[in-house]
């Protein structure tokens, strides 16, 4: 137990220097139809809420071009807040505006998570941002039945308005409190590391250049450890049995972290 509560408040440590995550952070996910009016508010502006097959996110507020909005307002100031789209196509777009003023989505700006599936939906992601807009990575031919929340690299955030630019439609699901911002994966040291597929259903793949023995922990939202092994240069660790979610995994050789980083169970 001891080496465990250890074990965690290195994690704490860890995470508190990159930035990635803290522990202490309760991620609230409020959907579009909510009368939860004690933390946010919704207004709605030339679309419908629809159903189209993705049950636990249903009914979703159905945008598409011709500037149909949603303004999100927080009844406290956000940081690092999140939006959920669905069913997004490369002709669908949206653009973003925080406080009142434009905010172009890049890599630097915000992040968008791993998609979670609700039907058929290939390709490594269910979005992309391209041109300061969040578009869908699938063409209408292969569609696209997934989910993505998009998190804005921003602090104090009272507002967000996200409007349809273009395209025939697409789910705006709701938004995401009290999280910290999670950039993706951060390497401690230079060293090439593969950690795959991401998102996983079953088998967790860890290659390394090294043939030392290398330990990889794999953590909870909360910083839990869900699994340690130790192996040389490559492990296959089978996650088919997690719980849908985040999870989040630590790489260490001799008791320096050389990777860590995140990845979807879905």
């Amino acid at each position: 137990m001891k080496n465990r509560l250890q074990i965690k408040s290195a994690l704490v440590t860890l995470l508190s220097v990159f930035g990635i995550v803290k522990l202490n952070a309760q991620c609230s996910y409020i959907p579009a139809t909510t009368s939860a009016t004690d933390t946010i508010s919704y207004t709605f502006s030339g679309g419908s809420f629809q159903s189209y097959g993705c049950a636990h996110i249903d009914p979703t507020y159905w945008l598409s071009g011709n500037g149909k909005t949603v303004t999100i307002s927080y009844v406290n100031p956000q940081n690092f807040p999140k939006f959920r789209v669905w069913g997004m196509n490369d002709d669908d777009s949206a653009m973003v505006t925080v406080n009142g003023n434009y905010y172009a989505l890049t890599a630097a700006t915000a992040s968008y998570a791993p998609k979670v599936v609700c039907g058929i939906s290939p390709g490594p992601d269910g979005v992309v941002f391209a041109n300061g807009k969040v578009v869908g990575a699938n063409n209408n031919q292969i569609g696209n039945y997934s989910y993505s929340d998009v998190q804005l690299n921003a602090t104090n955030v009272n507002t967000i308005v996200v409007t349809g630019i273009s395209g025939a439609g697409w789910g705006f699901a709701g938004s995401t409190v009290y999280c910290p911002y999670v950039s993706g994966v951060s390497s401690v040291e230079n060293q090439k590391i593969s950690v795959y597929p991401n998102p996983v259903s079953d088998l967790l793949m860890i290659e390394t250049e090294n043939n030392n023995p290398n330990t990889i922990l794999l953590y909870d939202v909360l910083g839990n450890i869900c699994l340690e092994k130790t192996f040389a240069n490559k492990a296959v660790i089978n996650v088919s049995e997690f719980l849908h979610g985040v999870y989040f995994y630590e790489l260490r050789n001799d008791k320096k972290t050389l990777r860590f980083g995140k990845f979807l169970r879905q």
